[in-house]
C-alpha cells in the first residue's frame, strides 16, 4: 500500500514538473505586464502542497524556482526583471528566484495542513472571508491610484488624493469598511452556497501561493538588490578597422563620437577608450561613477591593455576608466559599462514606492491571487473526489 502511494505521489510530481515546464517553456504559463509577469505556476505548487504535503510543495517551489532562474537567460519565457538583476549578480539573482518559491511551497503545504485540523466549516467560511477582504482592500487602492496619474504616467497624486491617503483615522475606516464589505459578501457566498471544507481549504491554500510568492518574491527583490546592487548601466559596440576605431553606437543604436583619428572616444565621464601604440599623452578622466568595465570579442585574444596585461580569453574586465588597449584586432567588441544604482528606484522609473508596489506589483498579484484560489479550488476538489490523492480526515464530509 506505501509502494503504491510512493508511486503515485512521483507520478503526480512528474505530471506537475512537465505543467511547470510548459508554463515556463512557453508564453502560456507567462502574462508579461511591464517588467513582471502574471505567472501560472503558483497553481502546480499549490496542488502539490495540498496533495503531497509541506516537502511536496517544497521540491515543486525548487522546481519552479529553477525554471523561473533558466528565463533569466532566455531560456522559454524570458524575464526582463531576471535578465537586468542577471547583469548584476547571478548567485544573487538565483537565490531570489528559487528560495522564494521553494519557502512557498513549504508554508502552503503547512497551511494546508493546519486548515485540515480544523472541524468548523464556519471557521473555514471566517477565514474564506478574511481573504476575500484582503483582496478587495488590494483591488480599491490599486483601482484608486491606477486612476490618478500624470501623462509621463509617474503616478503622483492629486492634491485631494494626497490629502485623502494621508489623512489617517478617515483612510483607516475607509479601508476598514472595504475589507467588512468583503468579508460579509464572500462569508455570505460560500455559506449559500454550501462549500465542502475541502473546496474552501484548497482555495485558502490557493490564495496563499498567490500571495505567499508576491510577498517573498518582492522581499528578496528588495533585500537583495536596493542600494547595494553593482549593475548594467548601459552596453557599447565598438567597431575597429584597421587599427582605428571606426564606429561606436550605444545600447540604443545612438552613434557615439570619437576622434577624428579614431584613436580614442570620451562616453561621458565614465571611461576614455583608447586604441593606440604609444601609452604617453593619456588624458585622465573626471568625475567616474562607473565601479568596472567589460570588453568581449571573439577577437580580443592577443590585445594587451594599459601596455602590460597580455588578453588571453574573448573578456577582460577592468576597472580603470583610462582604457588603454593595444593591439586590438580588427572586429566588433561590445563594452559594458556597470555602475551602482538603486535597482528599485530604477524599476518604478520615479514613481514612489507605495505606488509602484501597488500598481505594478499589486494588480499582477491580484491576478494571481484570484486566479490561484479558483482553479486550485477546483482541481484539488476534482482530484480528492476523484480519490486520486487523500482526503485529511477533518475535510471528509
Amino acid at each position: 500500500m506505501k509502494e503504491n502511494s510512493k508511486i503515485r505521489s512521483l507520478v503526480l510530481l512528474g505530471l506537475l514538473t512537465a505543467v511547470v515546464a510548459l508554463f515556463s517553456l512557453t508564453p502560456i504559463g507567462s502574462i508579461p505586464i511591464g517588467p513582471l509577469s502574471i505567472t501560472l505556476n503558483i497553481i502546480p505548487i499549490a496542488i502539490a502542497a495540498i496533495a503531497l504535503g509541506p516537502i511536496g510543495g517544497l521540491i515543486m517551489g525548487t522546481v519552479f524556482g529553477l525554471f523561473s532562474f533558466m528565463q533569466c537567460f532566455g531560456i522559454g519565457v524570458l524575464s526582463g526583471m531576471g535578465a537586468a538583476t542577471l547583469e548584476i549578480s547571478p548567485v544573487l539573482t538565483f537565490v531570489q528566484r528559487v528560495i522564494p518559491r521553494a519557502l512557498d511551497g513549504l508554508l502552503v503545504g503547512l497551511i494546508f495542513s493546519s486548515l485540515s485540523k480544523i472541524n468548523s466549516k464556519k471557521a473555514l467560511s471566517i477565514i474564506s472571508g478574511i481573504v476575500s477582504g484582503i483582496v478587495l482592500i488590494g483591488l480599491f487602492l490599486s483601482v484608486l491610484l491606477l486612476i490618478c496619474h500624470d501623462e509621463n504616467g509617474k503616478y503622483k497624486m492629486s492634491e485631494g488624493m494626497y490629502k485623502f491617503m494621508t489623512s489617517g483615522l478617515p483612510v483607516a475606516l475607509t479601508l476598514t469598511g472595504i475589507f467588512a464589505l468583503g468579508f460579509a459578501a464572500m462569508f455570505w457566498f460560500v455559506r449559500k452556497k454550501d462549500f465542502s471544507k475541502i473546496q474552501q481549504s484548497c482555495g485558502i491554500a490557493g490564495f496563499s501561493a498567490a500571495i505567499l510568492n508576491t510577498i517573498f518574491f518582492m522581499g528578496a527583490l528588495v533585500l537583495l538588490f536596493n542600494h547595494t546592487a553593482t549593475g548594467l548601466d548601459n552596453k557599447y559596440a565598438i567597431t575597429v578597422n584597421n587599427g582605428v576605431i571606426s564606429e561606436v553606437k550605444d545600447s540604443s543604436g545612438n552613434n557615439v563620437a570619437f576622434t577624428n583619428g579614431g584613436k580614442a572616444v570620451a562616453i561621458g565621464n565614465d571611461i576614455v577608450f583608447y586604441v593606440k601604440e604609444d601609452i604617453s599623452d593619456i588624458p585622465a578622466t573626471v568625475s567616474s561613477a562607473a565601479v568596472k568595465f567589460k570588453l568581449s570579442s571573439d577577437k580580443l585574444k592577443g590585445a594587451t591593455f594599459a601596455g602590460t596585461d597580455q588578453i588571453n580569453g574573448n573578456s577582460f574586465t577592468f576597472k580603470n576608466p583610462n582604457a588603454h588597449f593595444s593591439n586590438l584586432a580588427d572586429g566588433k567588441y561590445t563594452l559594458k559599462v556597470y555602475k551602482k544604482f538603486n535597482y528599485i528606484d530604477k524599476l518604478r522609473s520615479g514613481k514612489s514606492i507605495l505606488l509602484f508596489i501597488i500598481t505594478a506589483v499589486g494588480i499582477n498579484a491580484l491576478f494571481e491571487m484570484v486566479i490561484s484560489t479558483i482553479f486550485t479550488a477546483l482541481i484539488c476538489t476534482a482530484l480528492f473526489k476523484a480519490k486520486l490523492i487523500k482526503t485529511p480526515d477533518n475535510l471528509k464530509e
